[in-house]
């Protein structure tokens, strides 16, 4: 080789070496769960580098700079998060393997809801509150009412009719209508179909309830004024299944429940799959032996499941699933007659059918979009009647079609978010005793984009405007919204955020409901000439997530206001035969306050779960029915406590509180000579859960419990009686006395 040759191959080894000493670092690796198993589908993020994890459960992260890197691994479902530092070697791609346990700590969970994006719940930039499956298998909540009860702070679900148990959401202090229900980010919950619907939906299929108060998501519509109660389903991770049943007594009288569940992850062409089904049976109650009653006789048959498949290596995922419900309820008098040869009847056959698909795929790391649509057909054959009144059947079909697809791109440090959503509903109502004939039609068209700026690992920034064209508004509507989080320390964090939204001129829960009142029907329906309700939300938050003396710590508290204009009010009007409430816009009104939550492990065997909320809900000028400045049904104050005592032999005990501040209560006429506000007692309501676990052969259980709820019997005492009654007027805890025994099987 000639020397001049010999010189250039030289130099040419040289540069490479020098480039290859000065290449940057990266990270190898996978993801696994502790028995080892790998876990697709998975985000890991180190700075602004995001990986998403294939079927074998490895993920490469590069070019990473030199020094201390801070990983996450977020996944979905059953895990908890991880956070770790890893350090990185200039020009080295070093390896490393991630073991996700399965949740145990609320501040581990992974949470959605707030920004679509994967965050731990301790870093979320929106603050999110968590409803667990754990949770919920352990205080033996089968239903949505019941997993909303008395577990989250703000949260509160309250009963509105005697008759037939209709039940209402309140978050904040706002009324029901101003929340929205989602399944896994899709509102596909109809307000039609949560006049009962609360009662109707299982808790088998749930991985966890994500709670986000306040519109501070850009994601989110019309209707979400006091904040989103998202369903997130349960995708499996091994062949499971389970089966339980119960038996209680309220004053006698007895209730069954049944349930079974099954996980596969063996079906044909790699398909998983989760499968539930729920009945209930309750007898009616008369409290006060009067002949009318105070719990009405129920009936529920629920089943669904979801499929699930994984693409391209991890990449990408479908879900298709759906349920039905079939529900029966009846309340009032003489259940040996037909709802005509009676008193007072409330009787309701309804069914929900739903269906959904979804379709996430990620073609790179940094850059994902998702297709959804579902479709729910709620029906019902009613009889709301009194008097022996034979025209008060009627008929509801309420069809809802909602679709949503969004775009998502890492850009540096910002995470910009754009997507398209709909919603087309449909309500047909027919009862000819109250001449109510309509059919209806609504539909929505929102536009929305977001702007997470992580500005550094501390300080995350939250911006987006949410754009909504409702056939009900003359126009589009605008919603800025913007969210903050800062990390004080490790264990610190402030959040701060400000929104708008409106509520439109629809027909809500409680317009298809037709209560009985001093022996005539009591009806509510949109006044004329009702405009679109607006509001401004502000909250902040600290929240402490460590330990105190070695103990694991989560605490927080968070102020709140939101200030409503063109507030929807209920004013009387003069109508033949019965009474009829017109919805019309008021002047204005706020909800202000504050709420407190901790959950502490006191010890191995012990721990505690508390959660407080002080509120103010005032009307700027007084309401036209009974010239109050007070929102009815919101008391100033209330909260739970909750202990969990873990001891030998596989005993558990659970002991719990329940406690409700004094409320204005509306009285309407009837055994009352004029209508009044009242002002309702204090309630605290004691709960006691002991039950046994036993291990059975390889991975199976049993738990056997018997469970005391409301021991006290605090419940109301001031029923109307007789046939001229107001089934409206009640007020406090869902359920009298009640002693419950049962068993759960999983294998």
């Amino acid at each position: 080789m000639p020397l001049s040759n010999a010189w250039k191959l030289a130099v040419v080894l040289l540069a490479a070496v020098a480039l290859l000493a000065q290449a940057p670092g990266g990270i190898s690796g996978r993801l696994v769960d502790e028995e080892g198993r790998p876990v697709a589908g998975a985000r890991i993020e180190a700075g602004i580098r995001t990986a998403i994890t294939g079927t074998d459960g490895g993920f490469l992260l590069t070019p990473l700079p030199p020094g201390t890197a801070i990983l996450r691994a977020l996944a979905a479902n059953h895990y908890e998060g991880r956070k770790l530092a890893v350090e990185v070697r200039e020009g080295v791609i070093g390896e490393i393997e991630i073991v996700l346990p399965l949740r145990t700590a609320l501040e581990q969970s992974v949470v959605v809801t707030g920004t679509s994006t994967p965050y731990l719940t301790v870093d979320a930039p929106v603050r999110t509150e968590l409803v667990t499956q754990q949770l919920t298998d352990a205080l033996v909540k089968r239903t949505l009412t019941e997993a909303l009860t008395a577990t989250v702070p703000g949260v509160r679900v309250e009963s509105n009719c005697a008759n037939c148990g209709f039940t209402a959401l309140r978050l904040n202090g706002l009324p029901g209508a101003y929340t929205q229900i989602l399944e896994d980010g899709l509102p596909s919950v109809s307000g039609v179909s949560m006049v009962y619907g609360l009662d109707a939906i299982p808790t088998e299929f749930l991985e966890q309830l994500e709670v986000v108060k306040g519109g501070n998501s850009s994601l989110y519509g019309p209707n979400a004024v006091a904040g989103v109660v998202n369903l997130v389903r349960r995708e499996p991770r091994e062949n499971t299944f389970s089966a339980d049943t119960m038996t209680g007594w309220h004053k006698g009288r007895p209730e069954q429940q049944a349930g079974l569940a099954a996980q596969i992850v063996s079906l044909p062409a790699e398909w998983t799959g989760d499968f539930y089904f729920r009945g209930i049976r309750r007898t009616q109650i008369d409290r006060d032996r009067d002949g009318f009653t105070e719990l009405p006789r129920r009936e529920l048959l629920a089943g669904g499941g979801t499929l699930y498949r994984r693409f391209l290596d991890g990449r990408a995922s479908l879900a298709a699933g759906g349920s039905v419900s079939d529900e029966f309820r009846r309340g009032g008098s003489q259940f040996d007659l037909r709802p005509e040869d009676t008193f007072i009847t409330e009787q309701i056959a309804s069914r929900r059918e739903t269906g959904f698909l979804r379709f996430h795929h990620a073609p790179t790391p940094l850059t994902y979009y998702s297709l959804n649509t579902s479709y729910s057909l709620f029906r019902r054959n009613s009889y709301y009647g009194a008097d022996f009144d034979p025209n008060a059947y009627g008929s509801t079909r309420n069809p809802l079609a909602t679709g949503d697809a969004q775009i998502g791109r890492q850009q540096g440090k910002h995470t910009l978010l754009g997507g398209y959503q709909f919603w087309r509903e449909g309500v047909e109502d027919r009862i000819p005793a109250y001449g109510r004939a309509f059919d209806n039609r609504f539909r929505n068209h929102g536009l929305y984009f977001q702007d997470e700026y992580r500005v550094s690992p501390r300080l995350v920034l939250v911006g987006g405007v949410r754009a909504d064209r409702n056939n009900t508004v003359d126009s589009w509507v605008l919603s800025p919204r913007g969210n903050v989080r800062y990390g004080l320390t490790q264990s610190w964090n402030v959040r701060a955020g400000v929104s708008t939204g409106f509520r439109a001129p629809m027909i809500f829960d409680e317009d298809l409901h037709i209560a009985a009142v001093g022996g005539e029907g009591f009806l509510v329906e949109r006044g004329p000439g009702l405009r679109k309700e607006r509001s401004l939300s502000y909250n902040a938050a600290l929240d402490y997530s460590g330990t105190l003396g070695g103990r694991r710590l989560q605490a927080g508290a968070s102020v709140f206001s939101t200030q409503l204009r063109d507030t929807f009010q209920l004013a009387e009007t003069e109508r033949d035969g019965f009474r009829l409430l017109q919805r019309v816009n008021g002047a204005g009104s706020f909800v202000r306050g504050v709420d407190f939550s901790a959950n502490i492990q006191a010890s191995a065997w012990l721990g505690f779960r508390a959660g407080w909320t002080m509120q103010q809900a005032r009307f700027q000028e007084p309401e036209p029915q009974f010239g109050s400045l007070r929102f009815f049904r919101t008391p100033n104050q209330y909260g739970f406590v909750q202990a969990d005592f873990d001891l030998p032999g596989g005993f558990s005990l659970i002991g719990s509180g329940d406690f409700t501040g004094s409320m204005a209560v509306p009285h309407y006429a009837g055994v009352i000579p004029e209508d009044r506000l009242e002002a309702s007692k204090r309630f605290a309501v004691f709960n006691l859960i002991a039950s046994r676990s036993f291990d059975l052969r390889d991975t199976a259980s049993l738990r056997l419990y018997v469970a005391a709820l409301n021991t006290g019997d605090d419940f109301q005492r001031d029923f109307d009686r007789g046939p001229l009654r107001d089934s409206t007027y009640i007020y406090g805890p869902l359920q009298m006395r009640q002693f419950n025994v049962g068993m759960t099987l999983r294998f």
